[in-house]
């Protein structure tokens, strides 16, 4: 049976991000990707004065109508959620619609570049997305995220393979079993760390650093993680997080080679063939 993977985001009508890049990521890899739109927007925030109509309100009859259906989900994959009731709408969508065993990957989006978004100044939201990434079989969190699920200002992390290790070990030991932290540098490369609380093993993969920032990697590359972790013959964490981290340097690396508008995101289209060969 092909795999059903829930992908809970946001979707941008323009600019490529959240559900434009998860949709098609998902899809190209072979998994039936059922989309659950948080909210809808004109473009993605890097834009100004673009619309944006909330969906929390939408999604509890969103959810029962897909368990009244009969929709048996595998995995359920969160990106940006914006409020507490929307948190707890993702753990009712695993209820009614997990199958036994459904794995929970979590994209804790809170913020990046050591400042956090404008919806983490809510102490209660902080709290959710805690309690959220404890329940989760997979988190992903950059550094900035790192930071501030461990309680620590956005600012305060140490940018260190060692530093990484520390986090990911105690992340894990509030609840999830696998940790990938992404947007860490040394030796002017640019990659991620992991930590499988169930085998004990760290790793990190570096690869070249295309300096250029695009919105939406991380989006890009979670999409890629989930797609490995769910396939036919599932990836292990390594290996899943290895072709994630090669296929948004390539993305990018062909981008930069366009000369399209950085805001726009990286063109990962013509590059889905890495994907479906792979």
């Amino acid at each position: 049976m092909q795999k059903k993977v829930a992908a809970v985001h946001d979707i941008s009508g323009f600019g490529r991000c959240a559900l434009t890049t998860a949709l098609p990521i998902l899809s190209a890899c072979g998994i039936h990707c059922c989309s659950v739109p948080s909210a809808v927007l004109s473009a993605h925030t890097a834009f100004k004065g673009v619309t944006f109509r909330d969906l929390t309100e939408d999604l509890d009859a969103f959810i029962r109508n897909w368990a009244s259906i009969g929709v048996r989900l595998d995995g359920i994959y969160s990106g940006y959620l914006g409020s507490e009731k929307q948190i707890e709408q993702v753990l009712l969508l695993k209820e009614l619609c997990g199958k036994e065993g459904c794995r929970l990957i979590v994209d804790p989006v809170m913020g990046d570049n050591g400042k956090a978004y404008a919806i983490v100044g809510h102490e209660g939201f902080i709290t959710a997305i805690r309690e959220l990434c404890a329940k989760a079989d997979v988190v992903t969190p950059n550094l900035t995220e790192c930071a501030l699920l461990l309680g620590m200002e956005p600012n305060a992390y140490t940018d260190s393979v060692e530093a990484a290790e520390d986090y990911m070990r105690r992340l894990a030991a509030r609840g999830p079993s696998q940790i990938v932290v992404t947007g860490l540098t040394k030796d002017g490369q640019v990659g991620a760390g992991y930590y499988d609380k169930n085998t004990d093993e760290v790793g990190f993969i570096f690869h070249e650093h295309i300096p250029v920032y695009y919105p939406g990697t991380g989006d890009l590359f979670t999409s890629v993680l989930t797609a490995r972790l769910f396939a036919d013959q599932p990836y292990s964490l390594h290996d899943a997080v290895e072709s994630a981290a090669l296929f948004v340097m390539e993305c990018a690396k062909y981008t930069n080679a366009q000369g399209s508008p950085t805001i726009e995101g990286v063109q990962f289209e013509k590059q889905l063939y890495r994907l479906i060969q792979e």
